[in-house]
């Protein structure tokens, strides 16, 4: 009989656990995934990683505003696992259900976290060159310690590694419920204000940081002023001058002002000097990436200064007098366009 008890006592916590009680989870911040296959719990890292668990947590409780859900709706409810890489990773988060989409945002990619990708059942924020996406994730099913260097980690599987397994492509996240154990974790707020101190702390962080590889180039970002922008692909640009009217797309047939620059001011073309526009198809003459992605962007009359890095330039071959892997400066005028 005494031997009964004692096993009784064994099983009691996790009985009460597993029937809705947070009691026997320790003090911290977790997120509890119901899905069709099963529950899910993490316990995320809201010291190491502040802006990237805000975030999910704000979405996750319809505390943040986004271009999705109405204020208070959850974010995450109802969808799916839009990918899935078999012994490797499955992805979620994307309302779009194909990996492009997200909440109409994304945050500066934070690289303090302890928690690595080189275990399975992490959660990870998806992301591009140096952004962390709005609200894409992937939860890994064999660690990778490569994912490190590229994303963030911001939560690790406590709970529910079989139901991991069984998630499938078109399986569904029913809910996402965000669980505050102990004192430190209920003061925790993911609130509008709470994100923008967090984001534009994490903006600063990013230039320190660049500044350690970079200097040149880091004073070259600040100099763009506190209203500069960043693509999730990793242009930093400053819009001088507005422009009207609709942008072009695909097929216009546009007409440029620019002048182009090395990151030492060295200036290495400009059609301001020849006085004459330059006149080219989007998608049908070769102009180099970032180009296109800041044009498509463009109105009539706007003028921009933009940052771009050498993955959307010419890349490590360089071209003529522009070395390898070089940065470039330009300031470019959309004078007009027409539709293809």
């Amino acid at each position: 009989m005494k031997q009964l008890f004692i096993i009784l006592l064994l099983i009691l916590p996790c009985s009460l656990w597993a029937s809705g009680s947070d009691e026997e989870l320790g003090p911290g911040l977790y997120a509890d995934f119901s899905t069709n296959r099963g529950n899910m719990i993490f316990r995320l890292d809201p010291n190491r990683t502040p802006l990237t668990v805000t975030n999910f947590c704000g979405l996750a409780e319809g505390t943040l505003p986004n271009d999705i859900v109405n204020p208070g709706e959850p974010y995450f409810d109802g969808l799916d696992f839009y990918r899935d890489a078999p012994g490797y990773v499955v992805f979620s988060g994307d309302p779009s259900h194909d990996g492009t989409g997200g909440p109409g945002y994304t945050i500066p990619r934070e690289t303090g976290a302890l928690i690595s990708a080189g275990a399975p059942g992490i959660i990870v924020m998806d992301g591009f060159a140096t952004e962390s996406a709005g609200s894409r994730f992937f939860i890994t099913r064999e660690g990778d310690p490569y994912l490190d260097s590229k994303y963030t980690s911001f939560g690790r599987l406590i709970s529910g590694s079989k139901t991991l397994k069984r998630i499938r492509k078109g399986d569904v996240i029913e809910s996402i419920r965000i669980i505050r154990v102990g004192g430190e974790a209920r003061r925790l707020r993911f609130d509008p204000e709470t994100f923008e101190v967090q984001y534009e702390a994490a903006r600063a962080a990013e230039i320190e940081n660049l500044r350690i590889s970079d200097t040149v180039l880091a004073d070259a970002v600040l100099a763009l002023g506190d209203d500069r922008q960043k693509t999730p692909t990793g242009i930093h640009y400053k819009i001088l001058a507005e422009g009207e009217g609709g942008k072009p797309s695909a097929g216009s047939r546009v007409s440029m002002h620019y002048t182009g620059t090395l990151l030492d001011g060295t200036v290495f073309d400009s059609s301001r000097t020849r006085g004459q526009t330059f006149d080219f198809t989007l998608g049908q003459d070769g102009v180099i990436p970032g180009w296109i992605e800041m044009i498509m962007d463009m109105q009539s009359g706007e003028v921009r200064q933009a940052i771009i890095p050498p993955f959307l330039a010419y890349g490590n071959q360089g071209y003529g007098h522009i070395e390898p892997n070089s940065w470039l400066i330009f300031e470019m005028e959309l004078v007009s366009f027409l539709e293809g």
